[in-house]
């Protein structure tokens, strides 16, 4: 039996033993000692999901540079401190504590009020075609120039309390809430409602996991959630912020008494949070900050010309639809084949190459692939990206040897799931079937 029909007879099997009968599924895998090719259904166009972040981080790489650093400015004068977001997507509540604690330390002892630039910013706050539901997930977050902890307000359960109870919120400055309506599941992939009723508040509904008791949700707007925690954090460094300081939208100064800035993790670092953990908005980010080059703005319509030009750049086919970064827009479109010819061109020619491998998940070690099982050879790896949505379970990556060099890569895509448990069985069987059969 060949390899392609090997590849059948095990789908075909799994559609009849999961009862998947109506999933789509669409393989293509490529030897790289060999150069041989097979698949299933290869060209046949799927939802990539967050497979969608293959691409967004190695268009940014090139573009912008492993060393790029994105900045975010300070400025207090008269009483009044100014904030000017330059699309860092890694400021979190320690960094407005560092930050807060220099403007102290630079004479800062007093607010009456807080002015926030987020010009850079341009269009709308989230991606093309993402759904109105996904707004209040934390995975929905708005994009904006100034971002705060993802722009996100995490709720972190007590495991011994049941129903589960809600012991305490993060980031600590924020004044999120939620009344949660929960019951407790051994699913890690737990079915959730999340409905925002204010700026920072929720109603909550389904269910969450004892292995990872906390739940993210998005906030209403990026800027004022910032100036929040910025204040809650200048507080705790004993400047005096009084209640009800106005916080309001207005430019930057060109001159103040006080500037301080702050100057992200490299790009390198921050593709981790890209494709190990699959942060959507740290992906818009990226293709943001690729638009402004053209625009000076973090422009996702510039952003999105400047993957065209790369993929022409790189000789490749652009999948069929491309409208977003991170994969959540279900307006997106892919064949295995795009993923894997880009896979493929990134091996062979990508300077970058290792930097970008780096960032993957590996299989049963970390990032989104930390919980999976499913046995492999001794001396055998995978690092490759996750893709979910709702009824999808894609993985597009490499096998890699004992040297940590790729020798076979792969992409499996299956949307049309009942269960998306089930897609996740589906792709460790073809797994454990490659790297028997096929990495030599």
């Amino acid at each position: 039996m060949g390899k392609r029909e090997r590849l059948i007879s095990l789908i075909d099997d799994w559609s009849r033993r999961s009862g998947e009968a109506g999933a789509r599924v669409g393989c293509d895998l490529f030897c790289i000692r060999t150069g041989k090719r097979w698949g299933v259904d290869a060209n046949k166009v799927f939802a990539p999901a967050s497979n969608q972040k293959l691409w967004t981080t190695l268009a940014a790489l090139d573009a912008l540079g492993p060393d790029y650093r994105w900045r975010t400015w300070f400025a207090a004068s008269s009483g009044c401190l100014y904030i000017r977001g330059g699309g860092d997507p890694s400021f979190d509540e320690a960094a407005a504590l560092r930050v807060a604690q220099e403007l102290k330390e630079r004479g800062l002892t007093r607010l009456h009020e807080v002015w926030l630039d987020d010009g850079l910013s341009s269009g709308h706050p989230w991606g093309k075609g993402w759904m109105w539901d996904d707004l209040a997930h934390g995975y929905g977050a708005p994009i904006h120039g100034l971002i705060m902890q993802g722009n996100r307000v995490t709720f972190h359960f007590d495991p011994a309390s049941d129903p589960p109870k809600i012991a305490r919120v993060s980031p600590r400055f924020c004044r999120g809430k939620a009344n949660a309506t929960l019951s407790w599941t051994e699913n890690p992939d737990p079915e959730v409602e999340i409905f925002r009723t204010g700026a920072e508040q929720f109603e909550i509904k389904g269910e969450v996991s004892r292995q990872e008791p906390e739940l993210e949700a998005a906030v209403a707007s990026g800027p004022e959630f910032f100036a929040e925690v910025m204040i809650g954090a200048l507080r705790e460094k004993g400047v005096i912020v009084p209640e009800g300081t106005r916080v309001i939208r207005g430019p930057f100064p060109e001159r103040a008494d006080i500037r301080v800035e702050r100057v992200s993790p490299t790009l390198a670092e921050v593709l981790h949070r890209v494709n190990k953990e699959s942060d959507n908005l740290t992906a818009e980010i990226l293709l943001r900050t690729m638009g402004m080059a053209g625009r000076g703005t973090l422009s996702e319509e510039e952003g999105l010309l400047r993957i065209v030009d790369w993929f022409r750049k790189q000789g490749l086919h652009p999948p069929g639809v491309f409208a977003d970064g991170s994969g959540l827009s279900g307006y997106n479109q892919a064949a295995p084949e795009s993923l894997l010819d880009t896979l493929i061109q990134a091996v062979r020619k990508d300077p970058l190459f290792r930097v970008w491998l780096d960032s993957l998940p590996r299989y049963g070690v970390d990032g989104t692939l930390k919980n999976r099982t499913a046995v492999l050879p001794e001396g055998v790896e995978v690092a490759a990206k996750t893709g979910s949505l709702a009824g999808v379970k894609n993985l597009s990556g490499y096998f890699l040897n004992s040297q940590g060099e790729p020798v076979l890569s792969f992409s499996f895509l299956i949307n049309g799931l009942l269960e998306e448990e089930n897609g996740e069985k589906l792709q460790d069987q073809l797994l454990q079937l490659t790297a028997k059969e096929w990495i030599k």
